[in-house]
């Protein structure tokens, strides 16, 4: 096993990028509540402050999931009325690219846990069965064939996998930890939003997953 993830690890480790940042959630069970954060999830690192001002509470899912909403100097915590899968989600207003012309909608999704199979949001990344590593990318309730999803384990190695036909895909979770999905569906229909029209809109989805058997990591400084 160890000398399959050595291997794995020379073969396709890709660090991300400083400027590289995430928005992502943590579920904790055991207090049933969530907490959001801003920053490098391949190196831990959390924003706080000015930085962490901007990050918006969004709205969540699914509806009467949170009973309470606290802000915090690095985080935003949900207090959830029972144990579930949450998505946080975040519409921003359309931008003109100034290059392109083009003028985008963009909306985020945050989501945390693998307990249920069935979607909660138009854009989705869903089990195939509880706590499996085999998963569905779904939007408007179809399966995006050949899309790609890049996965970051708990070490800050990187992965890309490639949904089939029928939209799945398997990822692999070899250490400890907790894991971020990532995956990015461009919607070409022109729409309009409080008066401002926009050509497209790109939905992007952050999917944390937690691993409780694997193997064991340290950073050495």
């Amino acid at each position: 096993m160890k000398k399959l993830v050595y291997t794995m690890m020379l073969s396709s480790i890709a660090i991300l990028g400083a400027n590289a940042h995430e928005v992502w959630l943590k579920l904790d069970d055991k207090k049933n509540e969530a907490q959001l954060f801003f920053g490098h999830f391949a190196d831990n690192q959390k924003e706080s402050g000015e930085k962490f001002e901007r990050i918006k509470e969004g709205v969540t899912y699914p509806k009467d999931l949170v009973k309470e909403i606290k802000r915090n100097n690095d985080n935003i915590t949900y207090t959830l009325s029972k144990k579930s899968d949450i998505v946080v989600v975040q519409e921003s207003e359309p931008r003109k690219n100034r290059d392109t012309g083009i003028t985008t909608k963009r909306i985020a999704y945050i989501k945390a846990g693998r307990t249920t199979t069935e979607v909660i949001t138009a854009f989705d990344i869903v089990p195939i069965e509880k706590n499996s590593n085999t998963f569905k990318l779904v939007y408007n309730n179809q399966g995006v064939k050949k899309s790609e999803i890049k996965v970051i384990s708990p070490t800050g190695w990187e992965k890309t996998f490639m949904t089939d036909d029928n939209g799945d895909f398997t990822i692999i979770t070899p250490w400890k930890g907790s894991y971020l999905i990532q995956a990015k569906y461009e919607d070409e229909t022109k729409g309009e939003v409080d008066g401002k029209a926009y050509d497209k809109t790109v939905h992007v989805m952050t999917y944390t997953i937690e691993n409780n058997q694997g193997l064991s990591w340290e950073i050495k400084k």
